[in-house]
Parts: C-alpha cells; sequence; structure tokens
C-alpha cells in the first residue's frame, strides 16, 4: 500500500483548509487509488501528479475510491476526465467508486457522470475495470441493474 498526503489541516491566514491524501493499493490488474479531503483548484494538481505517479504502466485499469472526498470542484472534474481519456488511449481504464451524494450531484449536474464510469461501490469498480460481471448475489436488485451510474 503506497500513503501520500497526511490528513491534517493547513492554516492559510485565518481560514482553515483541509488536506489531500491518498493511498494506493495494488490489485492483481487494478490500481485502487483512495483519496480523502477537498479536490478544489489548489489541490488538483496534487491529484494529478499522485495519479501519473501512482500508474504501473500506461494502460493500466485505475479505480478511483472517492468515498473520504470532501468535495471536488471543476478542477477535480478536469483531473479525472483527462484521466480517464489517457487511460482509453492507452487501453486502460478509470472507474470511480463510492462518491459521496453531493459528488454524485456534481457529476450529475455536469454531465462527467456521461463520460466517467460511476460505481457505487469499489468492489463493483475493480470488477468492472477488469471486465468481470458483478456476481448474481452481490448485485443490485434485479430492477437496478445496467445502471452504471450513481
Amino acid at each position: 500500500m503506497v500513503r501520500y498526503g497526511q490528513a491534517t489541516e493547513l492554516a492559510i491566514g485565518r481560514r482553515r483548509m483541509p488536506d489531500l491524501s491518498f493511498v494506493t493499493q495494488r490489485l492483481p490488474g487494478v490500481s485502487v487509488i483512495s483519496v480523502a479531503g477537498e479536490v478544489d483548484a489548489t489541490t488538483a494538481g496534487r491529484l494529478d501528479r499522485y495519479i501519473r505517479r501512482s500508474r504501473r504502466v500506461p494502460g493500466e485499469h485505475v479505480v478511483i475510491d472517492l468515498s473520504e472526498a470532501q468535495f471536488m470542484g471543476s478542477s477535480g472534474l478536469r483531473v479525472l476526465l483527462n484521466t480517464h481519456a489517457y487511460a482509453r488511449q492507452h487501453g486502460g481504464s478509470l472507474r470511480l467508486a463510492a462518491p459521496p451524494p453531493k459528488l454524485a450531484r456534481i457529476m450529475e449536474i455536469t454531465q462527467a457522470h456521461t463520460v466517467l464510469h460511476v460505481h457505487a461501490t469499489v468492489e463493483e469498480a475493480v470488477l468492472a475495470a477488469l471486465g468481470n460481471p458483478l456476481p448474481e448475489s452481490l448485485g443490485p436488485p434485479a430492477e437496478d441493474r445496467g445502471r452504471d451510474a450513481v
């Protein structure tokens, strides 16, 4: 497991700003990058650099676990869209997992969810990245099957 950043707070003037941290878990065929904190104009570059350094090969399948992400602005969405395009150009994929309701809503409003593959859980995203269907017993109710976006 690779760690970067620290979940501390940085004092900027009078405003306290949450830090951004990452953890990478390497699985056979896919890397899962967990993001915690806020991804905005001041931190999006860190996310971009971390994703680039975390790739083992350009066409690797990557899952971004957003369950601990508190905010994502347009700069963060740009990083995800660029990462998605790069992965596709090199035969890989980018999957997003477990975005909190506010992040899922931002992706819906911006229509980013029509380009990015968004999954309810990390497990679903990993299985989709590897091309494996979700086992029947673990899948969503029959009426929800086929819906990829949160």
